[in-house]
């Protein structure tokens, strides 16, 4: 009974050694992928961003007045869109 607590306990520890080095493998895999993607992200937000503020002054240029109107139902579409389940998925 005591051999078999031991080694139920070295092949536990030897488990979570081995996971260990496969989830810092996996972090040391997946690192610049995420960066990546987050520098992307900033990226998109600061392009979405400039296009909505731009699009509010051509709107407000073109002498209407109620440019933020038209922006919340142009947002509220959006939102309406992005949630909108794709045929592909």
């Amino acid at each position: 009974m005591l051999v078999e607590s031991i080694t139920n306990e070295a092949a536990n520890d030897g488990i979570d050694k081995v996971t260990e080095a496969v989830r810092k493998a996996m972090r040391d895999v997946l690192r610049p992928t995420e960066d990546r993607l987050a520098k992307l992200m900033a990226k998109a937000a600061v392009a979405a961003a400039t296009a909505m503020y731009m699009n509010v002054q051509t709107i407000a240029d073109l002498g209407k007045h109620n440019a933020v109107e038209l922006y919340n139902e142009a947002r509220v579409k959006a939102v309406a869109y992005l949630k909108e389940r794709d045929d592909n998925e």
